[in-house]
């Protein structure tokens, strides 16, 4: 464990086994205690005003795993005399519902795809007892305290393990068993939990970054029902780039916006939409371009080897355009290649780009379809990544 200042030997075992306070006992080595992780004798340093009081060792050693020792003894006896005697204990989480669409939306997941609120019950009306080193039901491991009901005994228990260096391992904290894990790091904090209850911190209050870090590891809840994918309200907007290829082979490829439950065909005119739910349009374009294009062939100035980059650098232009006798500057409409017995299309470029397919998650509306049915492409992707 890290030494630190504030780090102080306050309680010991005494003759019994029982943890007492530095100052309930007598000076010096007759204080008749025991360090809790050693067990060597201590003397108690208890007289003084400028230090804190605490104990040592009376060999003039270290041991570096006293302060844990005890801390961790400590919150279970604390805790459990809390629980006993005391008509409320409380415990407080984070209650997340999420959007009826979560599991299978195919936009990216926000913050606004959930609603959170403080759920806060006092378990004193459920349970009666509390006990330590009791083990687990249905695995082979002992919990620090096991808080359960007497009179209810179909009940699940709820299990407290505390820890101040080392944590649970993954395998207890996800057996099933409704766990608490609370990171201890002064007593302090054991009298806190004892007063207030077992509250998970809510580490997006914190304006300081050491408490928000320390806030987000201090208790974390285990098998308690902490969430629910039944939120109807729920919607955002959402960014994406829209497609649109026109009867006449023109197309159209913009940055959209819309509520992510109204995504829809924007234009009654359209034979094709293809809604990528992303909002950066890079190296999309030549990819639905493609996709447009292998679904209906309608040819494009566009799609044509060629229509290539102007030499001054502004925009495109036909290197056949004294050929075809069209002007060299010309805004042409580019759907001209319908009747253009010069249209070539770089079949190896346009297969290549194909099979890589598109990455991001994405709808199509098609003409050839009703105007309600949305489907997807075979290559679209099966999870989401948050």
């Amino acid at each position: 464990m890290q030494k630190h200042s504030a780090y102080r030997l306050t309680y010991a075992l005494n003759e019994t086994g029982q943890l007492v306070n530095v100052d309930k006992v007598p000076v010096g080595n007759k204080c008749g205690c025991f360090c809790p992780a050693c067990k060597e004798p201590l003397i108690a340093k208890n007289q003084g005003t400028k230090r804190m009081h605490h104990f040592a060792h009376l060999s003039g050693t270290e041991c570096d795993y006293a302060i844990e020792s005890m801390l961790h003894i400590l919150a279970k006896e604390k805790i459990r005399e809390a629980f006993l005697s005391n008509s409320e204990f409380w415990i407080e989480f984070e209650y997340k519902s999420y959007c009826t669409n979560f599991a299978y939306c195919k936009f990216i997941h926000y913050s606004d795809c959930c609603e959170s609120k403080r759920q806060r019950f006092n378990i004193k009306r459920f349970y009666d007892s509390c006990e330590q080193e009791i083990p687990y039901d249905n695995i082979n491991r002992r919990s620090d305290l096991k808080i359960f009901s007497s009179t209810h005994p179909e009940r699940s228990p709820i299990y407290l393990e505390f820890f101040v260096t080392h944590a649970s391992d993954l395998e207890k904290l996800h057996s099933g068993n409704k766990i608490v894990e609370i990171c201890i790091e002064s007593v302090n904090d054991i009298l806190q939990l004892a007063e207030n209850g077992i509250i998970e911190s809510n580490s997006y209050d914190s304006g300081d970054y050491y408490e928000l870090e320390k806030d987000f590891r201090s208790v974390s809840f285990y098998g308690f029902k902490n969430m629910d994918y039944g939120n109807s309200h729920i919607s955002t907007e959402i960014e994406f780039v829209r497609y649109i290829l026109y009867q006449s082979g023109k197309t159209q490829c913009f940055q959209d916006v819309c509520n992510c439950k109204r995504l829809a065909k924007s234009k009654a005119s359209s034979l094709l939409e293809i809604c990528i739910h992303t909002s950066v349009s890079f190296a999309l374009y030549e990819q639905v371009r493609y996709i447009g294009y292998q679904k209906f062939n309608i040819p494009n100035c566009i799609l044509c080897k060629n229509y290539v980059d102007n030499y001054s650098g502004m925009g495109k232009i036909c290197r056949l355009y004294k050929h075809l006798q069209i002007p060299r500057y010309e805004n042409f409409d580019t759907a001209r290649a319908k009747t253009c017995h010069y249209f070539a299309i770089d079949q190896k470029e346009m297969q290549s780009v194909l099979q890589n397919g598109l990455k991001e998650y994405h709808t199509i509306f098609c003409e050839q379809q009703s105007t309600d049915d949305i489907f997807t492409l075979q290559n679209e992707p099966h999870s989401h990544k948050d």
